[in-house]
């Protein structure tokens, strides 16, 4: 272990975290314009479909961030902790692989109920390159934890950027050979493999070197259930919702519901794309502090705010013309319909400050019910009477208001000597979860 330790010491001496945000704004970027290359192609009505498939696919993704976070959460520790002698129980490996197999055989039952009723009954064998994808992520979330957890910033950073340039190159060769949707499908989960094949080809020692755990597989499963948990409402409301607006719009509002999407994945991205890419960074920077969290969480609001400010000022003098010059008119949603989904992404990004910071102090409990309460309220406001842009912006606003308020409210009590998580700590989870400190009571 203490090789380990040494490496981790080189990795904090490097370029950091700014590596990982480099890879992730090259893949955020792939990303997009695979959007848009798709979008012009298509059309609104077809890009209905690969949009619904393709959030469908990052729901599941965003559900097993739960898995990453938690290999995060558990490497940072041990690193912390480790002692001459110290037992490793588990392999993350191993976990990684069964964890595939599970969410392969998940993911395409469930999906022989959802996927007519929102892809439509001529593409329900997306659910194939669906589940296949998945159960690659799932191996992909588990070693990009450990990476994280051990601050191999660039080994991480390398998944994120091949995992992006691959993609957009593998949708730009489909497109230009006329390829279908399920080409398209295909093409889109294709990276997941490559981009950690490549990486562990390139670096076997070091994936390897951290991904044994002193925790039990029990102790693994209950921990990453929990983040995943709080993952799934997570995924709901940023990879998911497209999917979800697909069950309450009508069969005339396909064409709306394309623009929509393709709306909602651009106009979020300003602040969710590096937010996402942060998650692993701030676990490990909170589980790090001794001293009150409060400075970072009130520095990372300033910063999110004056970004929302800026973009939604921007969209409500552009936005509908940039559309529109850049997508067509069909894409050209109005400016009260764009608005909101910019200012969304505000109160959604600052979930994404309050949810680590919970999660580094063992608070596992606190940090899924904020966002199950933010989900369960996004979808209740679906159900309102109102048109299908009302729904999608009450939804991306009222849900994460919620969520983030339950959040605050955990973070106040333990500021003010209160345990909002008395049983995780009786459980075991608290003193794994942020060593050196964790054991020392509420927050200073």
């Amino acid at each position: 272990m203490k090789d380990a330790h040494t490496s981790v010491a080189q990795a904090k001496r490097g370029p950091s975290v700014l590596w990982v945000l480099a890879a992730t704004g090259l893949s955020g970027a792939s990303g997009f314009l695979v959007m848009a290359l798709v979008g012009k192609t298509l059309g609104t009505t077809d890009y209905a479909v690969f949009g619904v498939f393709w959030s469908g696919l990052f729901l599941f993704v965003g559900v097993l961030f739960g898995i990453q976070q938690e290999t995060t959460r558990a490497t940072a520790a041990d690193l912390h902790q480790a002692t001459p002698g110290r037992v490793q129980r588990s392999s993350l490996w191993v976990f990684a692989g069964a964890a595939a197999a599970v969410v392969c055989v998940v993911v395409f039952l469930s999906g022989l109920w959802w996927a007519p009723l929102t892809l439509g009954t001529g593409n329900t064998t997306l659910i194939v390159q669906m589940s296949l994808g998945a159960a690659a992520n799932a191996v992909v979330a588990t070693i990009s934890g450990v990476l994280a957890g051990a601050h191999l910033w660039r080994h991480l950073a390398a998944i994120i950027a091949i995992d992006g340039v691959v993609r957009l190159l593998a949708v730009v060769g489909v497109l230009a050979v006329g390829g279908n949707t399920a080409a398209l499908a295909w093409a889109v989960v294709l990276p997941f493999p490559v981009s950690l094949g490549l990486v562990f080809l390139a670096s076997p020692r070091s994936l390897i070197r951290f991904s044994a755990s002193p925790l039990g597989y029990g102790r693994l499963i209950a921990n990453s259930a929990q983040t995943m948990l709080a993952a799934s409402a997570t995924a709901i409301i940023i990879n998911g919702f497209p999917l979800v607006l697909a069950f309450f719009a009508a069969q005339g509002d396909k064409a709306l519901l394309g623009a929509l999407i393709f709306a909602i994945t651009i106009t979020r991205a300003p602040i969710l794309v590096p937010m996402m890419a942060l998650q692993s960074y701030l676990v490990t920077r909170f589980t790090g502090m001794t001293a009150s969290p409060w400075p970072l969480i009130g520095r990372a609001f300033g910063i999110i705010g004056a970004v929302m400010l800026v973009l939604g000022l921007g969209t409500w003098l552009w936005g509908t013309t940039v559309f529109a010059a850049i997508m067509g008119a069909d894409f050209a949603l109005s400016t009260v319909a764009l608005v909101p989904l910019v200012v969304s992404s505000g109160f959604i990004g600052s979930l994404c400050v309050t949810g680590p910071a919970l999660l580094a102090l063992g608070r596992h409990r606190s940090y899924a019910f904020g966002w199950v309460i933010a989900s369960v309220v996004a979808v209740a406001m679906l159900f309102l009477p109102v048109g299908l842009e009302a729904k999608a912006a009450l939804a991306l606003s009222v849900g994460p208001v919620a969520g983030l308020i339950v959040h605050l409210f955990a973070l106040w009590r333990l500021s003010s000597g209160g345990r909002a998580d008395g049983s995780e700590a009786e459980a075991g989870h608290v003193d794994s979860a942020r060593p050196e400190t964790a054991s020392t009571g509420p927050l200073q």
